[in-house]
C-alpha cells in the first residue's frame, strides 16, 4: 500500500474531509442531501471508522450517484449534475486533500492564470486581473471551451496525475472516484445521455473535477500569457488579450488548436459576414466594455451584468409568486404547525427574498458602480410591495388568529398543553374552559 493511499484512509484525513462536505451538505438547498448530512454527522466519528477500515481492506467501493439534469435560465438545454452520496464525497474531498500536497499540483496553482476551483482564488480575483488586461491592453477575445465537463477526456486528465504518484492503489481509487455510475437512470430518460459515463467527462458536482480540469488546461494557460498576449481563466470561461485584433484572434486559433489535441473546442466570437454561435464569446476593444463572469468590465467601471440583474429579480419573483399560490392557508385551521423552513408564510418569504439579495450583493460586492445596486433595491422593494398587497388581498377573509399564522408568528393558543395537568385539575374540581 502506497504513501499516498495511507494519506487518503488516515483519520485526521478523512476527518478533514468530512467537516468540509458537511459545511457545504448542511445548507443544500436539497431536502435530501440535508437529511443524509445530518444523519452522516449524527454517527461522524464511526463513519469515519467505518471508512478507514474499508479504505484499509480494500473493500471500499464508491456506490452510484444520483443524477440531476438541471434546467438552464433561459435555456432549453440541461446541466448533468452528478450528486454522490455523502460517504463517497468524503472520500473524494481525502483524496482532493492528498492531491492539492503534491509538489507539482502546488506549484501549478500558485499560477495566476486560473482562479476557478483553486485555493486562494474566487471570482473577485478573476475580475481583478481582467480589469488589468483591459487597462494594459486593446483588444480581447472572449470565449467558454464548449462541453467542457462532459466531454474532456478522462484517461489524460488521471495520465497527468498518475505521472507524478507511483502508488497503483491510489491511482485505481483516483480512477474509480472520477468515474460515474448513476442509479436513476431510468428516471433521467431521453436526458441521461448528457452524463458522463463513458470515457469522456467527468462528473459537475465532484470536489475532484476542477482541479484536475486545471491541470489538463495549466500548459495551454502558459502558452496563452506569452508572445504580448495576457489571458484569465475561471475553469472553462476565459479571455485573452493582446495588443491588437490579430493577435487576439490568433490566440484564439492557439487555443482551438490546443484544445484539439483533447477532442475538445472552443466558441467563435462573431466576426463580419459571421455571426456568433454562442453567446458566450465576443471580441472587441477593450475601451469599448464588455462582459466577463457575469460582470461587465470597462475602464471606467465594474458593475454586474444584466443576466445577473435579471436573475437576482427573477429569483424575487419566484419565491413571492410561490408564497401566493400556496394552498397552506387551507390548513390554518388544523394542527399541523407552520415552520419558517418549509412553509411560505409572509415572514419566511420576506426572509428568504432578504437572504437572497443579501447573498446576491455578497457576490458582487467588489463592483464598483454602486447606482445598480440602489436601482435593484428598488426593484425588489417595488416587487416586495406588490407582494404584500396581494398578500393582504389574499388572507383578508381569514380570522385574525389564522392570518397571525399565516404571517409566520406564533400563538400562545397554539402551544402543545401537558394534557396531564389539566386531566389532575378536571379531576378535583373542573378546569376553566373558554
Amino acid at each position: 500500500m502506497g504513501i499516498l493511499y495511507r494519506k487518503v484512509g488516515r483519520k485526521p484525513n478523512l476527518r478533514k474531509a468530512a467537516r468540509s462536505v458537511l459545511a457545504n451538505a448542511l445548507i443544500s438547498t436539497s431536502e435530501s442531501t440535508r437529511d443524509e448530512a445530518k444523519q452522516f454527522q449524527l454517527r461522524l466519528e464511526q463513519n469515519i471508522s467505518d471508512l478507514r477500515k474499508q479504505l484499509v481492506a480494500g473493500t471500499f467501493e464508491f456506490p452510484p450517484a444520483r443524477g440531476v439534469a438541471a434546467r438552464k435560465p433561459g435555456k432549453t438545454t440541461r446541466r448533468p449534475i452528478v450528486i454522490a452520496p455523502i460517504a463517497s464525497r468524503v472520500v473524494q474531498r481525502a483524496i482532493l486533500d492528498v492531491l492539492t500536497g503534491l509538489p507539482f499540483v502546488q506549484s501549478i496553482q500558485k499560477k495566476a492564470w486560473n482562479h476557478g476551483g483553486v485555493k486562494d482564488g474566487g471570482v473577485a480575483k478573476a475580475i481583478a486581473q481582467t480589469y488589468e488586461g483591459a487597462i494594459r491592453y486593446q483588444y480581447y477575445v472572449r470565449t467558454d471551451i464548449k462541453d467542457f465537463f462532459t466531454q474532456v477526456p478522462k484517461e489524460d486528465l488521471l495520465a497527468i496525475v498518475t505521472k507524478y504518484t507511483d502508488d497503483p492503489e491510489f491511482d485505481a481509487l483516483l480512477m474509480r472516484a472520477v468515474n460515474v455510475e448513476l442509479d436513476n437512470l431510468a428516471e433521467l430518460r431521453e436526458h441521461k445521455d448528457i452524463f458522463p459515463l463513458a470515457s469522456r467527462g467527468v462528473a459537475q458536482g465532484s470536489c475532484l473535477s476542477p482541479l484536475l480540469c486545471n491541470l489538463l488546461l495549466h500548459d495551454i494557460d502558459e502558452q496563452l500569457n506569452t508572445g504580448g498576449m495576457m489571458s484569465v481563466r475561471y475553469i472553462d470561461d476565459l479571455i485573452i488579450f493582446a495588443p491588437n485584433r490579430s493577435r487576439a484572434l490568433k490566440g484564439l486559433k492557439q487555443l482551438k488548436h490546443e484544445l484539439k489535441r483533447f477532442g475538445l473546442d472552443a466558441y467563435d466570437p462573431p466576426t463580419k459576414g459571421s455571426p456568433a454561435a454562442s453567446a458566450k464569446a465576443a471580441a472587441g476593444e477593450t475601451k469599448k466594455g464588455f462582459s466577463f463572469l457575469g460582470c461587465d468590465i470597462s475602464p471606467e467601471a465594474i458593475s454586474p451584468g444584466k443576466r445577473a440583474r435579471g436573475s437576482l429579480l427573477a429569483k424575487v419573483d419566484a419565491l413571492c409568486n410561490k408564497a401566493l399560490t400556496s394552498q397552506r392557508h387551507l390548513k390554518t385551521g388544523t394542527s399541523e404547525p407552520m415552520t419558517l423552513a418549509s412553509d411560505p408564510t409572509l415572514l419566511s418569504t420576506l426572509w428568504r427574498v432578504s437572504n437572497t439579495v443579501r447573498a446576491w450583493g455578497a457576490a458582487f460586492s467588489f463592483c464598483t458602480d454602486h447606482r445598480i445596486f440602489r436601482q435593484l433595491d428598488a426593484d425588489v422593494a417595488e416587487k416586495v410591495g406588490d407582494f404584500r398587497r396581494l398578500w393582504r388581498a389574499k388572507t383578508s377573509l381569514l380570522s385574525a388568529a389564522d392570518r397571525q399564522r399565516l404571517m409566520g408568528m406564533s400563538l400562545l393558543d397554539d402551544t402543545n398543553f401537558d394534557m396531564l395537568f389539566a386531566e389532575l385539575v378536571a379531576s378535583r374540581g373542573g378546569t376553566r374552559r373558554t
